[in-house]
């Protein structure tokens, strides 16, 4: 007989759900101000929109009985925007006077681009912070150059072969440059699982496409006689064919976003479910994907019939969405951590890189 002191167990941490408190009309209202404060000062007061818009969203996330903090302030972000822009303007103009200026800066900006990839990330995450701790990321502008372009290249230099893999490791090299007090992240990912990510994704769209062409043939030919139509008026048919256009087009809109959620809900369930700090946090995702794609679905003809009024609404409808569908498990430690990231950081590599189209969101 075993003495049950001498097998210690390790203590597994409860899990906690993530609460999402934001209201559409609320956060409706104030993006609607800031917006407008916005257009009316020529784009100045961007810079305390975005601040203010980003602190609600945090301000209304709680993990714990604690919320997120948005720790960036406008003039940061202003000043940042200011420098990003300037640097736009000239080359604007430089490359309207000299189109060999214009291949240099080119390729100036192509090499400065792991450096804005890096930047943004860093800021990002230097400015939220939990429990007075601020994340941040120890990356360098060699491994962006690996990850961001070297690897994607070789992806498509083999014909789409190896782009799962490229994948997964950008995702684990982002995320396990991230550190929260000093202690890193961990994601123990696979790269056949995202194989097998892509391989639903392609099998979910041959479905839906057969599904639709299917119930397409079964409606045409209920209600038309293509034949008799195609052999004496081709004109007729063209006409047909115009009429069921615009049910195409509905069926591609809908597929892509039911292939989408099926790729970011299967690959964001399984980064969360195998991220965490030894012995300090992990997580639990269980994002349901007919649900996601509605969710994704649903905002995009919000934001169509809006006009994209409804762009907010559609923030808060996905924010609450994605904590109703994770949970995250805390142990005690978190209570001795430490801040260790300095409270200055340029906001420059931020909004220059979206201000030339760089995503800077993680998955």
């Amino acid at each position: 007989m075993s003495d049950p002191i001498s097998a210690p167990t390790s203590f597994q941490p409860p899990l906690s759900d993530i609460q999402f408190s934001g209201g559409k009309m609320e956060y409706t209202k104030l993006w609607l101000v800031n917006m407008l404060l916005s257009v009316l000062t020529l784009g100045i007061y961007s810079a305390w929109a975005k601040v203010r818009n980003t602190q609600y969203l945090y301000g209304h996330t709680m993990v714990d009985g604690h919320r997120l903090s948005y720790l960036a302030t406008p003039i940061q972000i202003l000043r940042g925007r200011i420098i990003a822009a300037a640097i736009f303007v000239a080359y604007a103009v430089i490359s309207s006077i000299n189109p060999m200026l214009n291949a240099i800066m080119l390729f100036a900006f192509l090499i400065a681009m792991p450096w804005l990839l890096i930047q943004g990330l860093k800021f990002s995450l230097r400015m939220t912070a939990y429990r007075n701790v601020r994340f941040s990321l120890n990356a360098s502008y060699g491994d962006a150059v690996i990850y961001f372009f070297l690897f994607p290249l070789l992806g498509a230099l083999s014909f789409g072969l190896l782009l799962p893999w490229a994948i997964q490791r950008l995702h684990k090299f982002i995320y396990d440059s991230i550190s929260f007090g000093g202690k890193s992240f961990r994601l123990e990912s696979r790269a056949g699982y995202y194989y097998l990510t892509v391989m639903a994704t392609t099998g979910t769209a041959l479905v839906a496409l057969i599904v639709f062409a299917i119930l397409l043939l079964v409606v045409g030919a209920s209600g038309l006689n293509i034949d008799a139509l195609a052999n004496s008026d081709p004109e007729a048919l063209n006409s047909v064919i115009a009429a069921f256009m615009p049910l195409v087009l509905l069926a591609m809109f809908f597929i892509n976003y039911l292939i989408a959620a099926v790729f970011q809900g299967m690959i964001r369930n399984h980064i969360m479910n195998n991220l965490s700090i030894t012995g300090l946090v992990s997580f639990r995702s269980n994002i349901s994907i007919l649900g996601f794609a509605w969710l994704n679905l649903s905002n995009a003809l919000l934001l169509i019939f809006t006009l994209g009024l409804g762009y907010p609404a559609t923030q808060i409808r996905k924010n609450a969405f994605l904590a109703k569908a994770t949970q995250i498990a805390l142990s005690p430690a978190i209570k001795t951590l430490v801040n260790t990231v300095s409270d200055y950081d340029s906001a420059m590599g931020e909004e220059a890189a979206g201000l030339f189209d760089a995503d800077l969101s993680l998955t």
